[in-house]
């Protein structure tokens, strides 16, 4: 029999002091010894014969720690049962007193838990925007031009015309930061779309263009630029236009569609628009997730468990480690390091933690086969296969998905709930 008292230490961390009856106990040694009996080898006796008097001398040891094993864990595992909060974090176990064969045991596991909060405010928001809704009809057109420029179905322009909104061009370029060329990154040949899908003030300066100029255009990279080197830089790009071609449109036929899988080019047509419209739900939910998550943030206080901040940093640190050259590691017990990380984990931390609290207000879950389409469309991107990812990683990697799928699943939801406001650019 197990007894159970819970102390509130603070509003983030909870201590369990647990007895377990001496009856109990004895049933733990009796188990340890069942099961290391199985495989004990003693000169005179056969595998699996040892007596368990035996089992108990020279083993001893090994009996003490699965038993303790064993009664820890179900005593634990008994006294959490029902509790009215969430429990985040392995326990700290202390032990009063010896633990021994036939005596009551006493201990106490301290926990981090997630505290219910119920989140202000997270019905009215206003979002702030400089960029309208993107034109899904225009999108499909883009998607469409790009499909028929790899499959060879653009003409090239002879008139002699200047570079035009919709064209398709071929250029060779080089590129320039700060006086210093950039060679890995100069390109011929490449074929680069006037159709807003390049960078604006280099598709703004190809504008106007004839076949055979040379131009230098500047060039400011955007926040959002995937490199981080060249982000909010400006370079200069030394580009020659070699040729200027359009889409014939009489080369989009059913017989075109069928290079990419579909049945007709209307078929072809409705995946590519069923794509792009998911593909924009999940950029606008990145695209305002920040946003969202300040405006609760600063609406709601709340503390969080410190575990999970830790966490957050040892992850972080790691992702680092992962990017730097062995020589140039960061140390993870190093504080100077961990307080650079504090802040930015401390608001992850509670980010997450608010979501999840309005997906219990508004009822969101998340079901088995909403995470396996996840898991199924991170195997695609990554060539692996979703049962190899389950495998790999086990129960963890699928919980971490549901937390994701949930997080993008409220964040929409919040999307649909606030108003969004389109400013003039600066």
């Amino acid at each position: 029999m197990t007894t159970a008292q819970i102390e509130e230490v603070n509003s983030t961390r909870r201590k369990f002091r647990i007895e377990v009856a001496s009856n109990t106990i004895k049933t733990a040694f009796e188990s340890a010894v069942n099961e290391i009996q199985q495989t004990a080898e003693i000169k005179g006796f056969r595998k699996g014969k040892v007596p368990p008097a035996l089992v108990k001398k020279f083993f001893a040891q090994d009996v003490v720690k699965k038993a303790y094993e064993r009664a820890v864990n179900d005593s634990y595992g008994e006294a959490i049962k029902g509790v009215d909060f969430q429990i985040v974090s392995f326990p700290s176990i202390d032990v009063e007193g010896q633990f021994e064969e036939g005596k009551q045991f006493t201990y106490t596991a301290t926990v981090d838990i997630n505290p219910k909060v119920d989140i202000q405010g997270y019905k009215d928001l206003v979002l702030k925007t400089t960029e309208p809704e993107p034109n899904v009809d225009d999108q499909v057109a883009r998607t469409l031009r790009q499909l028929a420029s790899d499959a060879d179905a653009l003409t090239a322009e002879t008139s002699g015309r200047s570079a035009a909104k919709q064209d398709a061009v071929k250029v060779d370029y080089s590129i320039s930061l700060d006086g210093k060329e950039l060679t890995e990154r100069s390109a011929k040949g490449i074929t680069l779309h006037l159709d807003g899908s390049t960078l604006p003030e280099l598709e703004a300066g190809i504008l106007g263009m004839k076949t055979g100029d040379s131009k230098k255009i500047k060039v400011t990279y955007p926040e959002t630029i995937g490199d981080v080197s060249l982000k909010g830089k400006t370079a200069e790009f030394n580009l020659t236009l070699n040729s200027i071609h359009v889409l014939d449109v009489s080369t989009l036929t059913d017989d075109f569609a069928k290079k990419f899988g579909a049945e007709n080019l209307d078929a072809l047509r409705t995946n590519m628009k069923n794509s792009i419209v998911n593909m924009n739900d999940r950029n606008k939910v990145a695209k305002f997730k920040d946003q969202i998550i300040k405006s609760i943030l600063d609406k709601n206080k709340f503390d969080v468990p410190e575990s999970l901040v830790e966490g957050t940093i040892d992850r972080a640190v790691a992702d680092a480690n992962s990017r730097r050259e062995k020589g140039n590691q960061l140390d993870s017990n190093d504080e100077k390091v961990r307080s650079e990380y504090r802040e930015w984990a401390l608001n992850e931390v509670k980010g997450v933690l608010a979501l999840g609290h309005i997906a219990r207000q508004e009822g969101l879950t998340v079901d088995d086969q909403e995470v396996g389409q996840e898991i199924t469309s991170f195997a695609m991107q990554t060539g692996m296969r979703p049962q190899d990812i389950i495998r790999n990683y086990g129960q963890q990697v699928i919980e971490e998905f549901r937390g994701k799928v949930l997080v993008d699943k409220v964040l929409k939801h919040l999307l649909g709930l606030s108003k969004i406001e389109t400013e003039a650019k600066a």
